[in-house]
């Protein structure tokens, strides 16, 4: 049986396949496009946002891998899809190599997260761990998932290319 690190792994692998799938083959024009609502992000900056979070979550707090993030530019972030795609590709391998073999009893090991993260889950008066670290990615991950598939369905239909 796959240790629980492994199991994580399958799961963000699926939501970053259905991200790779909800990008691929949207042309860059639309992918950098605004919605015409309030706050609305473009579907480039949420697969940034995305991508920054799990591999913050996973690589670099569950890893203890250095990553450059600037999580505010996340979302202002333009770009070529292939690119983006690529990212996703280089973050799924990284998410197995630090997952898959990833001991069961490493899953209660504190985690150290800035500050500005330490309300993660309403935990801000406890410890997280990375079973918490995991969890979080998992979750926010497929709220982002939820968001790129429902922008790439507005912005097509508004560019008159459905769904």
């Amino acid at each position: 049986m796959a240790g629980e690190g492994a199991q994580f792994a399958v799961v963000l692998e699926r939501i970053g396949r259905e991200v790779i799938a909800a990008l691929n083959g949207v042309p860059d024009a639309l992918l950098n496009q605004p919605l015409p609502f309030a706050d609305a992000n473009t579907l480039f900056a949420l697969g940034t946002h995305l991508v920054g979070a799990g591999e913050f979550w996973v690589l670099a707090l569950v890893g203890g891998r250095a990553i450059e993030r600037n999580r505010l530019a996340e979302f202002h972030a333009t770009g070529h899809g292939p690119d983006l795609i690529a990212r996703y590709e280089r973050w799924l391998v990284a998410l197995h190599e630090v997952l898959d073999n990833l001991p069961d009893t490493a899953m209660s090991r504190p985690a150290s997260p800035p500050a500005e993260y330490r309300n993660t889950g309403g935990m801000a008066d406890q410890q997280l761990c990375m079973r918490d670290c995991l969890l979080h990615a998992v979750e926010h991950s497929a709220l982002h998932l939820g968001h790129v598939q429902i922008t790439r369905q507005l912005i097509l239909a508004h560019a008159g290319e459905g769904a």
